[in-house]
């Protein structure tokens, strides 16, 4: 039986129409979004709802990817990554659903990977060694037992994020006997409590085409998706079962209290929290969910709403990184709270939170914030985004929990009719004030006390030792003898190469030897460019200082310079009244402070180019509104709010300390980058390692008003000599507005001296790094960097190929199948150049370094397939060829010409790449590789364990100022 369609309409904001359709016999549902976008998408979801934190939906996921009735193949989803030009590929499991997405641009490699995704999905072998591998497993190391497996790992590195511990305490609460009160992703505690048998019995009754949801995009016929589907599917599963969902949560007849312990490197006095969450109504309440989105905005919007005024000025904490709207489940929850408090702040917080509400239950807010709230909501339904996840596909997955829960996609996808309707609504004054009692009045509110625990990990630790301890104790010698047969068992099958043949696969020669059509830049001026680009009614303008001659001394100034001035004030205007009047004229503003090594620079030093961008986006009917804000908030900002400047550092440098743990792979991957990077040594200053020493020192001087009074002549000072700087204007926007925005702008804007020839400031770089970067954590993070020729040399193409090579033939199978870590690649950068390898959330360190070396090894010293070569050259052809959002492309087109890519470079290298060979790469592994000293550094969570000769240095140590690199 076929599917039947159901109805049609027309996205129009979207310039797209929505199809559904439905199988009578199953239930199953497609959804269809029509567009011209290049990029085929398809989704195929599923409700999982776990009622233990055991992991199982997750494991699942893991485990659906690594062999299937149809491509029983050791680990089809990653070979299917280098036989594959797709721009995406994932599988994501949230707390009330499991998805498995993929895009494509070319037809046959879509429906190859249909074809994977259906079998893997519906038919998945389930094997038990795959269990051990990708779950979890017991092992032993010198005698003594452990736990090993992929999600065991990556879930101990999530359990680094304050804010996840956070959800999760509040979760229990509110979601009380429901899915969301687990932990979807697997507690490591729970996680060894789960069995093969368990997971099996989930899938069979979570993954059925009666509970699947699929869903396509782009310029692909949804009949013959369907004719797929019904051959690879419903042919083989009928049947009809109720559609599962998540449970409702019980309504509060009283508010509750609890305490949150949430993990912290020191625990200091001051790193206490309190945290108010209300359970609201249904996210298929679409009335709802926009009305609960001007409440977010109106209370917390900006730095003039009422409550977010009130927790800014306190003089003490700051407002929670949790606050605001979370309408990721079922039921809707608002979030407001304040962190950086004492104790017994914590009361005092929580009584000026509710007595900013109260005021604005009687005052109200100013309609024109309300008005802006809508417009934002207009301009994120237009905006077409680029980034990691293509456009097309970024939409099924927004409209995707609606369709779960018995909603009306359509809705996600457009909120014209109910924005209109809450437009009439705003007539009434009352309006917001009505909202804001209502919160006020209800019993489903949770208020949460959160506490800093710096032996959270240690706790953890200890609770895992005591029962592997007691496990240990009570296994009999046949039980550790199978536990260590199933180990060599599993290292032996992940040991023996596995056939793909079975696997479709895409070869260089099925390919363009040519990039893809690049976006035809109009002729520099010099100072003012229109970009005109389909922006589906998006105007943009991007103001760009160059401060290449700004020296070393002022890096971390620049970095603190752009993320402090978006919430300063503006000539008279305070900063609270310049944040209300940037949101009343722009849907966006930003700075952002950045460098990069131009591939035109002919001498041997490197030098390294600046730029400040100031940048701002709107409605084309606001356009102009826009330009002026953005001219007045760059030529009038004011530094002369000490207070206000005081509080931003304070918060920022928390932020910056709390989140250690959780960004522990930037900051090693930095340490490791800078000896060989001009840019990467100015990224370690400005947001790695010598960040923490930098906000630690600006920290203690805002303790004095002499040290207050200081920073804030410098960023005056500092604000000064960027307008002086030579400036350049883009503007982007559809072909009939763009030219009159850039000439609008350009009227706005000092002219300044003209750009320098040749691009700023050299300095020297330190020696190669030898580090381990230690923090309390449960994983470790390890990179390993060499200095490699850019784009424009001969060698880099092999390089790239190099490093896909080793990622899938090496690393994938020594770092995460054997070794446990949740991820592990080997990477290069034709930018900056360099090539590195790299672990994530892994067990080891000296084990994983070691990994590295004997990856080099094996591709000077082994003969190369070719089929592997081949798949490698596709990888990097799929990542060359990703499409772009037309705003982006635009923008990559004018980065690249000021870089010095020429269309010539980039054929040659897409030639080179397409060309390479086995002897290529030998010998750029050899001349790059294999007589080169990396540099190294790892985050590592435990300094107690195998090390190899890595020096420690303790993150938190960090002297205020200093700038560490080995």
């Amino acid at each position: 039986m076929a599917f039947i369609e159901q109805r049609s309409r027309q996205v129009t904001v979207m310039q797209a129409q929505l199809t559904e359709f439905l199988h009578p016999e199953t239930g199953a549902r497609h959804l269809h979004l029509a567009t011209d976008d290049a990029e085929m998408a398809f989704l195929v979801a599923f409700p999982t709802v776990p009622h233990s934190s055991d992991g199982r939906a997750h494991i699942l996921e893991h485990l659906a990817l690594c062999g299937s009735a149809r491509f029983p193949v050791r680990d089809p989803f990653f070979a299917m990554l280098r036989r594959s030009v797709s721009t995406f590929m994932n599988a994501m499991t949230y707390p009330d659903r499991t998805v498995y997405p993929f895009a494509s641009t070319d037809k046959a490699d879509f429906f190859n990977l249909l074809d994977i995704y259906l079998d893997a999905a519906f038919f998945p072998k389930l094997d038990y060694l795959d269990f051990l591998q990708e779950g979890w497993r017991h092992t032993f190391e010198q005698g003594k037992l452990g736990y090993g497996g992929v999600v065991f790992n990556e879930m101990k590195g999530a359990f680094a994020d304050p804010m996840r511990a956070l959800n999760q305490g509040l979760s229990e609460v509110l979601f009380r006997d429901t899915t969301y009160a687990v932990e979807s992703g697997g507690d490591p505690l729970d996680i060894p409590s789960l069995t093969l048998e368990d997971l099996r019995a989930f899938h069979a009754s979570h993954y059925h085409p009666s509970q699947a949801v699929f869903m396509t995009a782009g310029r692909v016929d949804p009949r013959e998706v369907q004719q797929v589907i019904a051959e690879r599917v419903l042919s083989r599963l009928g049947g009809r079962e109720p559609r599962m969902r998540p449970e409702l949560a019980m309504p509060f007849a009283a508010p509750q209290e609890t305490t949150v312990r949430v993990p912290s490197a020191a625990a200091g006095e001051d790193e206490y929290g309190i945290q108010f969450a209300w359970l609201c109504g249904e996210r298929i309440d679409i009335a709802a969910y926009c009305r609960m989105h001007l409440l977010d905005a109106g209370l917390i919007g900006d730095a003039s709403a009422p409550v977010m005024r009130a927790m800014e000025s306190a003089g003490y904490g700051r407002p929670s990184a949790f606050n605001g709207l979370d309408p990721g489940s079922r039921q809707m929850v608002f979030h407001l709270g304040m962190e950086g408090l004492t104790q017994s702040q914590t009361k005092t917080a929580g009584k000026r939170i509710w007595s900013a509400l109260e005021e604005a239950a009687e005052t109200g807010v100013p309609r024109e914030m309300l008005e802006a709230a809508l417009r934002d909501f207009r301009f994120s339904q237009r905006q077409i985004k680029g980034g990691h996840t293509p456009y097309g596909l970024r939409k099924l997955l927004h409209a995707l929990p609606l369709e779960m829960v018995g909603g009306d996609a359509i809705d996600a996808l457009d909120l014209e009719p109910y924005l209109q309707r809450i437009e009439q609504e705003l007539e009434d004054p009352d309006f917001f004030k009505a909202q804001v009692r209502a919160l006020l009045a209800s019993t489903s509110r949770l208020t949460a006390t959160v506490v800093p625990d710096a032996n959270y990990f240690a706790l953890r630790d200890q609770a895992e030792q005591e029962r592997l301890a007691a496990s240990q104790a009570s296994l009999s010698a046949e039980e550790i003898a199978a536990i260590e047969r199933d180990c060599a068992a599993l290292l032996q099958r992940q040991r023996t190469p596995s056939d793909n043949s079975i696997l479709p696969r895409i070869k260089p020669q099925d390919v363009s030897p040519l990039p893809p059509a690049s976006y035809q830049l109009p002729p520099d001026d010099g100072r003012v460019l229109a970009l005109p680009v389909a922006s589906n009614g998006i105007s943009s303008v991007r103001v760009i200082y160059d401060l290449s001659a700004f020296p070393p001394d002022d890096w971390a100034w620049l970095s603190l310079y752009g993320d402090l001035l978006p919430d300063l004030g503006v000539g008279r205007q305070t900063f609270d009244q310049a944040s209300a009047w940037r949101q009343k004229l722009a849907a966006s503003f930003k700075v952002q402070y950045d460098a990069d090594e131009p591939l035109t620079m002919t001498d041997t030093t490197p030098r390294l180019r600046q730029r400040i961008v100031f940048s701002a986006e709107n409605l084309r009917e606001g356009q102009g509104d826009m330009a002026g804000m953005l001219a007045e908030s760059i030529r009038h900002a004011r530094f002369d709010e000490s207070e206000r400047i005081a509080f931003l550092i304070d918060s920022a440098a928390q932020d910056l300390l709390q989140g250690i743990a959780e960004d522990g792979n930037q900051y090693a991957s930095l340490v490791a980058d800078a000896p060989y990077s001009l840019t990467r040594q100015f990224q370690h200053t400005t947001d790695g390692v010598g960040a923490i020493g930098f906000y630690r020192w600006l920290a203690e001087e805002i303790e004095s008003d002499e040290g207050l009074d200081a920073i804030c002549r410098r960023l005056a000072q500092l604000h000064e000599r960027v307008l002086a700087a030579p400036v350049q204007i883009l503007a982007l926007g559809l072909p009939g507005d763009v030219t009159a925005l850039a000439r609008h702008i350009d009227g706005l804007i000092p002219a300044t001296s003209p750009a320098a020839a040749e691009p700023g400031v050299s300095i020297p770089l330190p020696p190669p790094a030898s580090s381990a970067l230690t923090a309390p954590a449960q994983v470790n993070h390890c990179f390993a960097t060499w200095a490699v020729p850019r784009m424009g040399h001969e060698d880099a193409p092999a390089l790239y190929v190099l490093a896909n090579l080793l990622t899938n033939q090496v690393l994938h199978q020594a770092l995460r199948e054997e070794g446990g870590a949740y991820g592990g690649r080997a990477r290069y950068d034709f930018s900056a150049g360099l090539f590195g390898m790299l672990s994530y959330r892994d067990p080891r360190v000296a084990g994983t370094y070691a990994d590295f070396a004997r990856a080099i090894e094996w591709v000077i010293d082994s003969p190369l397939n070719r089929e592997h070569i081949e798949e490698a050259i596709i990888g990097v052809i799929g990542d060359l060829d990703k499409p772009q959002s037309p705003v982006e492309e635009a923008l990559s087109a004018w980065r690249r010409r000021e870089r010095g890519v020429t269309q010539s470079m980039r054929e040659s290298f897409r030639a080179g790449v397409l060309g390479c060979t086995e002897a290529g790469l030998k010998n750029v592994a050899n001349t790059w590789l294999a007589n080169s000293v990396p540099s190294r550094a790892a985050f590592v969570g435990n300094p107690s364990q195998d090390l190899g000769d890595l020096a420690v240095v303790e993150l938190l140590a960090t002297p205020a100022g200093a700038n560490p690199m080995r």
